[in-house]
């Protein structure tokens, strides 16, 4: 930690203030969407561990600021961003974190962002490589959106989630980790998604929106592949979305090439790659 350096909490009434720094920031992963989803999940729940810090107290010149998450989970979430020319601010805010390794999960940050974690790896990831994963950035405009049609096949039913249905998402989900379930059931909780069930009551498809306010969590179980869901998923909860006034985005996997192909089809476009380290 820099002697000269220090991070100071942004207090939650100068939340809205830094998210209104950054509303021409609305793809951005840790932009706009991103400072807005936990504004609305700390009004829902006032006790959750979410916590904006800045670079010695500065942030309403160039929006510097670091925001660390508790889910109950092993690592925290970190999300950061700086609206400067200049990563130095975000780099030297980053550093005055305490003990890296083992402590975090950065969390979907954009490619402009790489450098700064790269920094972070070289200099306090000595015994162990920090493992970056790389997603493809997806945005879909309103007038696309608008043209979705989101009719469910014959027994297909779709309904919001329940807390219940945490377990078995988070069972398939192929990035689950020791107390990844207290990150869905936040997601279900707090944040709009949508479900298919068969005639039977049965989850068979489901897309959750995650933190940054994207799409995430896609999923269609092995017995309900080929009909469609996973496209309906997606067109039904960019939908949702896109009625709340937000702009729709998504990540998926640079190497799931099936996935990206339905992106594409329906009309989401490739703007960024998005990173996700720990």
């Amino acid at each position: 930690m820099s002697e000269e350096n220090s991070l100071i909490e942004i207090p939650r009434s100068d939340w809205t203030r830094l998210r209104d720094l950054y509303v021409n920031k609305d793809t951005d992963p840790h932009g706009h969407l991103c400072i807005n989803n936990f504004i609305k999940w700390v009004k829902k729940d006032p006790d959750l561990k979410v916590t904006f810090l800045s670079l010695n107290g500065d942030w309403q010149n160039d929006g510097t600021f670091v925001l660390t998450v508790d889910f109950g989970t092993p690592l925290k979430h970190l999300y950061f961003n700086t609206l400067g020319d200049s990563l130095d601010r975000v780099i030297r805010a980053l550093e005055c974190l305490d003990s890296f390794e083992k402590k975090y999960i950065f969390f979907g940050f954009s490619s402009r962002m790489k450098p700064a974690v790269d920094h972070i790896g070289r200099k306090y990831y000595s015994n162990k490589e920090l493992l970056v994963d790389e997603t493809i950035w997806y945005s879909a405009s309103k007038e696309v959106i608008d043209t979705f049609c989101t009719e469910a096949p014959s027994g297909i039913t779709l309904l919001n989630l329940t807390l219940e249905d945490a377990e078995t998402i988070n069972e398939i989900w192929p990035h689950r980790s020791p107390g990844s379930i207290n990150f869905v059931r936040s997601l279900i909780k707090y944040n709009v998604n949508l479900g298919a069930y068969d005639d039977n009551g049965k989850l068979v498809a489901w897309c959750l929106r995650l933190p940054i306010g994207s799409l995430g969590l896609l999923q269609v179980l092995e017995s309900h592949k080929g009909l469609g869901l996973g496209s309906l998923m997606v067109k039904s909860m960019a939908k949702k979305i896109s009625a709340l006034g937000d702009q729709v985005v998504a990540p998926v996997v640079t190497q799931n090439t099936a996935s990206r192909s339905m992106f594409e089809k329906i009309g989401f476009q490739a703007i960024d790659t998005t990173h996700w380290a720990c």
